[in-house]
């Protein structure tokens, strides 16, 4: 899934991680074991992208992070190459 951040308004890819396609609004990620009481929340958000006609649209379900949250903690974590 991809990873986005979100600035002034405006959404920036910034990655993408193993995220299952399945999950529900709220992505949770315990932080230390299985059945660990300290876990961090992500948004799973949607994002639209139009084409250049305009019966070409796309929607697709992205990890959008709060200020603050960092993405390397995310599962298979793969930032934009440089």
């Amino acid at each position: 899934m991809r990873v986005y951040t979100e600035a002034e308004g405006q959404r920036r890819l910034v990655g993408r991680a193993d995220i299952p396609d399945d999950v529900g609004a709220i992505f949770e990620l315990n932080l230390f074991g299985v059945s660990s009481t300290i876990s961090e929340h992500f948004v799973v958000a949607t994002i639209t992208h139009l084409g250049p006609a305009p019966h070409d649209i796309r929607v697709e379900r992205v990890i959008l992070l709060g200020m603050g949250q960092r993405p390397e903690i995310l599962p298979g974590w793969q930032p934009l190459a440089s």
